[in-house]
């Protein structure tokens, strides 16, 4: 287990973490499912107040991204993952709508380790 893994972990407690806090700060009752794999789609969904279609906007592109990898379809893995970028860029602008931030600033989501400042600053920002 070389020192990737750790850094990977910790980023995704880090993000589990924040998600964690922008959920409870929204009066949300299920923001303990924050570092639940695929659930914590859903409480994003319900952070951006979006309906039940984003969550399978997030979903059915995991499940494809998934599937291509476990095949090694490249250029099918690489379109879903563009269709799974959308609808992270999709839920973040939201997210960040509904924290009382100018919505653009989601798609910093999208953008590697301002991804962690983003939600850093929406869990623990004023």
């Amino acid at each position: 287990m070389g020192w990737g893994l750790w850094v990977s972990i910790a980023m995704y407690a880090w993000f589990a973490i924040c998600l964690a806090v922008v959920a409870h700060r929204g009066r949300l009752r299920l923001w303990w499912v924050a570092p639940v794999p695929v659930a914590n789609f859903a409480l994003m969904c319900a952070l951006g107040n979006r309906s039940s279609r984003c969550f399978w906007g997030f979903t059915l592109p995991f499940l494809a991204l998934v599937l291509g990898l476990a095949v090694w379809l490249p250029l099918w893995t690489l379109g879903w993952l563009l269709v799974w970028a959308v609808a992270w860029g999709v839920a973040w602008t939201g997210i960040t709508r509904e924290r009382g931030r100018p919505a653009a600033l989601g798609l910093l989501i999208l953008v590697p380790v301002a991804n962690l400042a983003l939600v850093g600053l929406l869990a623990f920002g004023e």
